[in-house]
Order: C-alpha cells, then sequence, then structure tokens
C-alpha cells in the first residue's frame, strides 16, 4: 500500500504572519510619542511673561505699569508688562483706564501751571507696531475736515525711534457756536497735538500724546516746545529689561 503524503494528509506548511509594525516603526513611533509628551508639558509650563488676572483684574506689583492685551498667543485676553512710566517734572499723574478695556491704563501728565502752553501729556501702551500705528493714526486724522495733518517723522530719543506727527483743530467755519461751546466747557477752540510712538516688547508700542490748548492758533505750543516735551516724556518711560 503506497503512502499518503502529508499534503493529501490534510497538513499544510504553516507561514508565520509578519506584525503590523516593524521593530524600526515602533520605536519610530516611541520616540515621536516621547517628544510629543515633552512638547505638551513645555507648553504647559512656558511662562511667556502674561500678567495674571484674578477676577477679572490684571494683578500688578505697581501703580506706574504699562500694560498691553497681547492676545492672539495662547487665545484669550493675555495682558504683558511693557514697562513703567515715572513722574514728570511739573506735572500731576493720574492714572485712567482706557475706554476699550479697564485694565490697561493710560497715564494723563497735567500741567501744573495753569498758563502752561502744554495742558498735558498721556502715556500708555498699544498692541500695534510703531510706525504702522503712526502711519495709520495720521491717515484717519487726516480724513477729518477741521484738523491739519503733518507728516510721519522719525526721531531718535536715547536709543529709541520715536515715530511722531502733529496735528492742529481749529473751529469748523460752517459752525459759527463751536468756539462759544467751547468756551462754555472751558475747553481751548484750537488744539495741537502730537502723537508718538516707539516700539516696546510684545509686538507692542508705547504711546505718547502731547497736548496744547488755546483761544487763538498763535497760543498754542510750537513744535519745538512740544517735541521737547516728547523727549522729556519718552525719557520717564522704562522698558522692561532688554527692550
Amino acid at each position: 500500500m503506497a503512502k499518503k503524503s502529508a499534503k493529501s494528509k490534510g497538513f499544510r506548511k504553516q507561514t508565520g504572519k509578519k506584525p503590523y509594525l516593524s521593530k524600526r516603526d515602533i520605536v519610530l513611533m516611541c520616540v515621536l510619542l516621547a517628544a510629543l509628551t515633552v512638547a505638551s508639558i513645555l507648553l504647559f509650563r512656558y511662562d511667556d511673561g502674561a500678567l495674571k488676572v484674578q477676577d477679572g483684574t490684571v494683578v500688578t506689583e505697581g501703580d506706574n505699569w504699562l500694560i498691553v492685551n497681547g492676545s492672539g498667543t495662547r487665545g484669550g485676553a493675555r495682558y504683558f508688562k511693557l514697562g513703567e512710566a515715572s513722574d514728570l517734572d511739573g506735572h500731576d499723574r493720574e492714572a485712567r483706564p482706557t475706554s476699550t478695556d479697564p485694565n490697561i491704563p493710560e497715564y494723563v501728565y497735567t500741567a501744573q501751571a495753569e498758563d502752561a502752553p502744554i495742558q498735558a501729556v498721556h502715556i500708555a501702551g498699544s498692541h500695534r507696531g510703531a510706525k504702522a500705528l503712526a502711519d495709520n493714526t495720521a491717515a484717519m486724522l487726516a480724513q477729518v475736515e477741521t484738523a491739519e495733518v503733518g507728516a510721519v517723522q522719525a526721531l531718535e530719543v536715547g536709543d529709541r525711534t520715536v515715530h511722531y506727527f502733529i496735528y492742529a483743530s481749529s473751529p469748523s467755519e460752517n459752525d459759527g457756536e463751536t468756539a462759544e461751546a467751547a468756551d462754555a466747557e472751558s475747553e481751548a477752540p484750537y488744539h495741537r497735538e502730537l502723537c508718538g510712538y516707539f516700539d516696546a516688547s510684545h509686538d507692542s508700542c508705547v504711546v505718547i500724546r502731547v497736548e496744547s490748548g488755546a483761544d487763538t492758533p498763535e497760543a498754542c505750543a510750537d513744535d519745538d516746545a512740544m517735541i521737547a516735551r516728547l523727549e522729556q516724556a519718552v525719557g520717564a518711560v522704562t522698558l522692561e529689561e532688554g527692550k
């Protein structure tokens, strides 16, 4: 009797199945997962300098901090300190919340002398670049019928480049009651203002406004006086170290 072959007995050759992932793929996946884990930990612990907010109010350690809302880094409002605004000789300083965000202060320096040709200086932070903000603001003011806007210029003050322009406004010729209304409210009908901007940290800048108002255009402060006050105000700002 002839012997039956293994094939005829129903035996089949078993071939080992290859794993879905090779050893090399498994090692690469482990390395990738480890890298993602480390990146997540670093992102969670990363301190970008944002100020703490408690009960909706920014926590600060001083009453003269220049603050901006640099939102967009990780979503939501994130406030950063740009620097500090010191006192100006001959002025009283007052912190006022801006109309857009009560957590962002504007420092108003009011001249102590009642007959001073420059009545006030304003210092605040803005989450914009200095040159772009100067150009945009000048272009917007140029659309006002009663405003005469000068060209944006650059001024070196110490190690800072200040982009500034000066504009003047007067009562409308078509509104004879403007000057009378201004007098009734104790506001000067003629106004000159210097707007200055210089870059700071967090893609932001410091904004300085020098204001002069009078009953006649000639009584307003001239360019040299306003630029001198601008330089004084720039010197009163201390930026964060390395900025």
